[in-house]
């Protein structure tokens, strides 16, 4: 149930994340970058090899890249980055410059190719029964609209190409603190395969975002540090500067908060999830993470999960009425898990809301959300949660459902116990009996 389109087309920078991950230590409005351990000696970083080679021989810049003096810049930064993270490149990855007409362009482009069209148009139908977007949306064209404006640079993990935003055309502070984010993506490609993360399962929505924040929050770092000791201080200034039309924020900030929460995530959660790890053993923690990633972002809001190997619990839906078997499907399912749970709960709220709702999913175990569909226009949503055995874990997050099915336009039922809860959001009362199932369940 994550948002298809700027996983589809890699591993992305952000606006917000350019401008703000400064060696001021801001890396974000919601995350501070924790202080670089040092040598006492030296006062340099204690993690960062000194034998790591520069990358391989650079090929010249594609149309719309840049000039040869680009060309020294990228290369410069690739073996800086290499350096930094610890992680020799194998490959030679050539960044293309685009303006932001270009940039929109290729998002389209790479949209139209990787995306499941059908199935995110199911999503959308999903997201609106759950009241999270306005009827008739898109969730598809909401999120291109989206990325288009906060997108400032991807690398497509699938065709291995790299863009990066210059209005100008030029390289500045902006686009080399973009390209050390998407080249420490390439390099993560090349030594462990984001290939095998399986960052895009259909419907393992949440599992493929933690993994997702795994590889972001790596980049993010990376990013800082690098900035932190190549960038001038008048660099810094102009990227602070950068952010002061606002116009990014404000798109941003009008998104509905399951496009606009989700985009963040893997940025703000992502660096504080790997901080920890590098804190704790450096770059070569962070290495073996890949080994063993994440599998909830329920791991990564509580990194004492992961560490104790607390894994999701698998749930099932309901089976379609044999009465039924023949007019109704299985439109599209997916496990929301605890972030996005904590989403759906406080809606647009406001921060005490959102604080309130993050509470209310705080024990989560595990959940499965399913829409169902029938003839003339009928359908069903379904979404069974279970709880760890905490103490009124399952009666808080009850009473927060109660509280947001109140709200919506749809007649609904819930049930549930201690640790399990089962909500059912159905187009007509008359639907709701017969994918409740709360007697048999769990």
């Amino acid at each position: 149930m994550k948002p298809r389109l700027l996983r589809r087309s890699g591993c992305a920078l952000l606006f917000v994340l350019a401008v703000t991950a400064t060696g001021c230590g801001s890396v974000s409005r919601t995350a501070t970058a924790a202080p670089i351990p040092t040598d006492a000696a030296t006062d340099k970083p204690t993690d960062r090899p000194t034998d790591v080679p520069a990358s391989p021989a650079a090929t010249p810049l594609a149309t719309g890249s840049g000039s040869e003096a680009d060309l020294a810049t990228f290369a410069r930064i690739e073996s800086q980055v290499q350096a930094i993270r610890g992680l020799k490149s194998t490959t030679t990855v050539t960044p293309v410059l685009l303006d932001p007409k270009g940039l929109t362009a290729k998002l389209t482009e790479i949209n139209a190719a990787q995306t499941d069209h059908q199935a995110m148009a199911a999503e959308s139908r999903l997201f609106i029964h759950l009241g999270l977007l306005p009827a008739g949306s898109s969730l598809e064209k909401m999120e291109l609209d989206l990325d288009s404006s906060q997108v400032i640079g991807f690398y497509d993990e699938i065709s291995k190409g790299m863009y990066v935003l210059s209005d100008t055309g030029g390289v500045g502070a902006v686009e080399e603190a973009t390209f050390s984010h998407e080249y420490t993506h390439a390099l993560q490609d090349q030594n462990f395969g984001l290939a095998k993360l399986a960052l895009d399962t259909p419907d393992q929505g949440d599992r493929d975002m933690a993994r997702r924040t795994l590889v972001e929050g790596d980049a993010t770092l990376e990013m800082s540090m690098w900035e932190q000791q190549n960038l001038s201080f008048g660099d810094l200034v102009s990227l602070a500067l950068g952010s002061a039309s606002g116009t990014q924020a404000e798109q941003l900030a009008a998104a509905p908060a399951i496009l606009r929460d989700t985009l963040l995530f893997p940025y703000t959660q992502g660096l504080a999830f790997v901080q920890a790890a590098y804190l704790d053993g450096g770059w070569s923690a962070i290495d073996k993470l890949y080994a063993n990633p994440p599998d909830s972002t329920s791991q990564i809001l509580h990194p004492e999960l992961y560490a104790a190997g607390v894994k999701p619990v698998a749930l099932n839906l309901p089976v379609i009425p044999a009465s039924m078997a023949s007019t109704w499907t299985l439109a599209t399912q997916d496990t929301m898990g605890e972030f996005e749970l904590g989403v759906w709960l406080a809606g647009d709220g406001t921060s005490d809301e959102q604080k309130a709702a993050a509470e209310a999913v705080a024990a989560w175990a595990g959940d499965r959300v399913g829409l169902y569909e029938g003839p003339n226009g009928a359908w069903a949503v379904v979404l069974r949660t279970q709880w760890r055995p905490e103490a009124g874990a399952g009666a808080a997050f009850n009473a927060a459902a109660d509280k947001r099915l109140a709200v919506l336009a749809y007649p609904s039922s819930a049930c549930g116990d201690a640790t399990h809860e089962e909500i059912v959001i159905a187009s007509d009362m008359a639907v709701t009996p017969n994918f409740s199932d709360c007697k048999s369940w769990p």
